[in-house]
């Protein structure tokens, strides 16, 4: 649990080098990210955002979650587990599917021509993305933190197979 701490908290999660010009982000930057991905190219906002508090107090709660089987907690004990795997899993495809759409629609009133020029703008932003995405890295504290949520996992769940098997009682 506390390399998934130290790789959510401590270290980057995710990284985008241009030359000289190095911009990271921890996972409790992702609020910021995920409401606009191009702050990963300009680099996250310097200041603490309530957004970023209330994204890593509800990390943390994720965390805690997978300690509640090993203190008895009999309720849903693989979900609670395997939390801060379904955590980071689901922030990655949030992340991947908010980067990877469409940015720009033509209304409706542009008529056929807007549709053309929306087109055109579309295409080009899938090559300036493509271009960024070539330097944007995962980190080592995403790398770190899904190794050990998987470790976690799999830790977890071997050890709930083996609570769930009753013992062989000899009987006289």
């Amino acid at each position: 649990m506390a390399c998934i701490v130290v790789g959510w908290f401590g270290l980057d999660t995710l990284i985008a080098t241009f030359g000289p010009v190095r911009h990271s982000a921890h996972f409790y930057d992702l609020p910021a990210i995920l409401l606009d991905p191009r702050r990963l190219l300009f680099g996250p906002d310097v200041g603490f955002s309530a957004g970023s508090f209330a994204f890593g107090l509800l990390s943390l709660a994720m965390i805690v979650l997978s300690v509640l089987p090993r203190l008895g907690v009999p309720r849903a004990r693989w979900l609670l587990i395997l939390a801060p795997l379904l955590w980071m899993t689901l922030c990655g495809i949030v992340l991947y599917v908010k980067a990877s759409s469409a940015h720009i629609s033509a209304p409706e009133q542009m008529g056929r021509m807007g549709g053309y020029l929306a087109s055109w703008a579309n295409g080009a932003m899938r090559w300036t993305g493509d271009v960024a995405a070539r330097h944007i890295t995962i980190g080592p504290g995403a790398y770190l933190a899904f190794a050990a949520s998987c470790w976690l996992a799999l830790k977890g769940a071997s050890g709930l197979r083996e609570s769930d098997t009753v013992p062989a009682v000899p009987t006289d």
